[in-house]
């Protein structure tokens, strides 16, 4: 069915409407758009949508308020993903409370689907050894392409963001408000360089105040976004252990940094320790070796020199493939500039060399 993104902008406006409810009625009536074209007695039979919800998708209220959001977005060439655009992340996608809409601001929509992201979160207020060991493992991901994940908070959180910048590594905040502005603006200059080579993701419309309440809301796709979350100082209680828990639900790997045994600062990272809940991180080879990335790129040049009798316009295709973890049929053709029907014999010949392989819908990925 057709669908607009005004349409799916007031779908996440309506009060009460939350993540799931908001995927239920867009499975019920087949679209954001339909949502708002059903009736009332259409509506109510939908389970979570009473009368009061109704009566609001309803009126005006939520297409004006998204026209607004819309004048925004365009103004300062914001991209905004509802769940079901093709280019959401796949990862977060895989959450079953993931946010119907995403908002991006950056260098390159592809950073969401990077083929490795790593996040990094800890206290605001860290030991310098904590300061250190960030950094050191920030520097030990770049040698593996990693995209970095944080929050640009204060403490571990922005010496992420900071330490990536200045290894010019792709890496992403995750905010807890609008796009409008930035908390804490003691960050501000950071995030501009972020969007240089990274980018700044939020589900808040672009006024949204940064209410305390926002930010363990903001740790899900923290964790969702990620393959891995690492923890490098925390307490036993607080928004990292929040970060962690979910990390656990959406089964990515956990990673924490051990600390001295009577270190408040360190006694949450301890804890998952202690629970075996996470795996010991000393640096980025702990990471690369739990997820086998060795392997992989062992694998992949193993690969490369079974076919180096690719052409160059297959060698481009196959670059562009590599990228990301799959590539649908439209968003390959226009990264390679070349129309489907002049993709469809190179893929056929990268097929049967069996280079990549294709999954359902038109997508494709290198094969294992």
């Amino acid at each position: 069915m057709t669908d607009s993104l005004q349409h799916q902008i007031a779908l996440t406006l309506v009060p009460q409407v939350g993540p799931v409810t908001s995927k239920v009625l867009v499975s019920y009536c087949g679209s954001a758009e339909a949502v708002f074209r059903a009736s009332r007695k259409e509506l109510v039979k939908i389970p979570g949508v009473g009368p009061i919800t109704a009566d609001y998708l309803l009126s005006a209220a939520p297409l004006q308020l998204a026209e607004r959001e819309m004048a925004f977005l365009e103004q300062h060439n914001v991209e905004a993903l509802f769940y079901t655009h093709e280019q959401y992340p796949a990862r977060l996608k895989q959450c079953h409370d993931c946010p119907p809409m995403i908002f991006f601001i950056g260098s390159s929509l592809d950073l969401l689907a990077a083929r490795r992201v790593v996040a990094i979160v800890g206290t605001r207020q860290p030991t310098e050894y904590g300061k250190v060991i960030c950094e050191e493992i920030v520097e030990g991901l770049k040698a593996y392409n990693v995209v970095v994940v944080s929050g640009l908070a204060f403490g571990i959180d922005i010496t992420a963001h900071r330490k990536s910048c200045a290894l010019d590594m792709p890496n992403i905040g995750v905010l807890g408000h609008g796009l409008n502005n930035i908390y804490p603006s003691q960050h501000r200059s950071v995030a501009l360089k972020m969007l240089e080579n990274g980018g700044l993701v939020t589900e808040y419309m672009h006024d949204t105040k940064p209410d305390r309440e926002h930010f363990p809301m903001r740790n899900r796709i923290i964790a969702g976004l990620s393959d891995a979350l690492v923890v490098v100082e925390t307490a036993a209680s607080g928004g990292s252990m929040i970060s962690a828990e979910l990390a656990t639900q959406y089964e990515r790997e956990l990673f924490a940094v051990p600390g001295r045994v009577r270190d408040a600062k360190s006694a949450g990272c301890n804890l998952l320790l202690k629970k075996e809940e996470a795996k010991l991180v000393e640096s980025a080879a702990d990471i690369a070796a739990a997820l086998r990335w060795d392997e992989a790129d062992q694998q992949k040049s193993v690969q490369t020199q079974l076919f180096l009798d690719l052409n160059p316009a297959e060698t481009n295709i196959l670059s562009i493939v590599r990228e990301q973890p799959e590539i649908s049929i439209d968003h390959l053709s226009k990264a390679a500039q070349l129309t489907p029907g002049e993709l469809a014999s190179i893929i056929l010949g990268l097929e049967f060399k069996g280079v990549i392989r294709t999954l359902p819908g038109k997508r494709y990925m290198v094969s294992a």
